[in-house]
């Protein structure tokens, strides 16, 4: 068993509590389609198949007024792709995937499961509302694009700290972001883990604020995820 490098970002974050990204891309504009895969594209790369995952983001209320909103757990098990584990290390590449329509806004045993300020229920008027503005046209736009796309750039570090440069492809538009990441590997079982906070800009987005700002999302929010992958196709 040892450790390899490896990175997954969330761009729901703060979906649902967010208003419209700046410099929206055009109507007619569509994002390309994925690629074949990174496995195909570098010479003597292993293979490697994403089979279960689980992603958690943590969005949190803010302002003088934020008793009157709720802190929002947004989770799924939806995320596939496919990951080349290059030698040496910085050729390693990965293309993920995730459907919106996987996305779960504040489901009550995960709420329980993480505890703290998360425990207490979200009424399911809420839960309902905050989905729908989350995929809607001001957001997500799940109508324009219904996947969003990971695709690495690049990967640097080591020995025992890494990052990589990941592509979000969401709702038409694209951007940059760097995040840590490790992975421990036994036999043809591979499992990555990543935890790490990102901001409202680092995905285009600015935060949601009512009453002048004394209600509103906090700019920072958290991402957890766990993912399993097999040699292989």
């Amino acid at each position: 068993m040892y450790k390899l490098p490896w990175i997954l970002l969330s761009a729901v974050a703060l979906a649902g509590c967010a208003v419209p990204p700046r410099g929206e891309v055009p109507p007619g504009a569509s994002p390309p389609p994925m690629a074949a895969g990174p496995a195909e594209s570098r010479h003597g790369a292993q293979s490697w198949t994403v089979v279960a995952s689980r992603l958690a983001v943590r969005v949190y209320r803010d302002g003088p007024m934020q008793k009157l909103g709720h802190d929002h757990l947004i989770t799924s098990d939806g995320l596939v792709g496919r990951i080349a584990l290059g030698a040496p290390l910085a050729e390693t590449a990965f293309e993920l995937s995730l459907p919106l329509e996987s996305l779960v806004m504040d489901d009550a045993y995960a709420r329980a499961a993480a505890g703290g300020i998360f425990v207490a229920p979200v009424p399911q008027k809420d839960r309902d509302a905050t989905r729908h503005n989350m995929l809607g046209p001001k957001l997500l736009d799940s109508a324009r694009q219904d996947t969003i796309r990971l695709t690495s750039e690049s990967v640097a570090g080591g020995p025992g700290s890494f990052d990589a440069r990941v592509r979000v492809s969401l709702a038409g538009r694209e951007s940059l972001v760097s995040a840590p990441f490790t992975v421990t590997i036994d036999g043809n079982r591979l499992e990555a883990h990543a935890g790490f906070r990102l901001t409202h800009a680092d995905l285009g987005l600015e935060p949601f604020a009512v009453a002048l700002g004394a209600l509103r999302v906090r700019d920072d929010f958290d991402v957890e995820l766990t993912l399993e992958a097999r040699r292989g196709s």
